[in-house]
């Protein structure tokens, strides 16, 4: 779901959860959250299975569509404490990997049950062996408008790089990091969900 910077100035700065909660179109899901750590830094992980979505949500890439959320699609998410991004990696029905999606963040609160952050406007997307940059026009928007500070404003640049860095030099390493994953989380969540049970 993308905001225009109006929208966010209004609204204040956009607060979104690992239970999706802001996205409307999911009518039923299953999900775990569950504890982890990666490289000694402590945070959670989930996996959410998307029951019934009102209507499918795709986008374009390398000019082609693609579908992203549809029934029986999942979205897998990582987030670490003290980091300044969100990762949420989208599969089909059939378990492959379609995206991965990097919100920068305002910072990450995952010491409760459903973690939260607030959403810094840049992004960053890996599609195939491609990585795309998004929303830096709302981001310098948003700083030239005085919405949000130049502290804000040099922590999105700052941690953009580092992601962009990061996944440019460990793509298959990241791909393969998240795959694994999703193999463990969706049996667990198989296995917490026995009978087909959602909200």
């Amino acid at each position: 779901m993308t905001f225009s910077v109006k929208e966010k100035r209004c609204i204040g700065m956009i607060t979104k959860d690992m239970a999706r909660s802001e996205w409307t179109r999911i009518r039923s899901k299953e999900q775990i959250i569950l504890p982890c750590s990666f490289e000694a830094r402590q945070g959670k992980i989930s996996l959410m299975k998307l029951l019934d979505v009102s209507e499918p949500f795709s986008r374009f890439f390398d000019s082609k569509e693609i579908l992203l959320a549809d029934n029986d699609y999942y979205w897998l998410q990582l987030a670490l404490e003290g980091e300044h991004a969100w990762f949420t990696v989208m599969f089909d029905d059939e378990g492959t990997l379609l995206q991965i999606y990097v919100d920068v963040t305002n910072g990450n609160d995952t010491n409760k049950d459903d973690p939260t952050f607030e959403d810094l406007f840049l992004d960053y997307v890996v599609y195939g062996e491609n990585i795309y940059e998004l929303d830096r026009d709302e981001l310098d928007a948003a700083y030239a408008s005085g919405y949000i500070t130049k502290e804000q404003y040099d922590t999105a640049q700052g941690s953009g790089k580092v992601i962009l860095q990061f996944l440019s030099g460990h793509l298959p390493e990241v791909k393969a990091f998240f795959i694994e994953r999703f193999v463990e989380l969706r049996t667990k969540l198989d296995r917490a969900n026995p009978f087909g049970e959602s909200e």
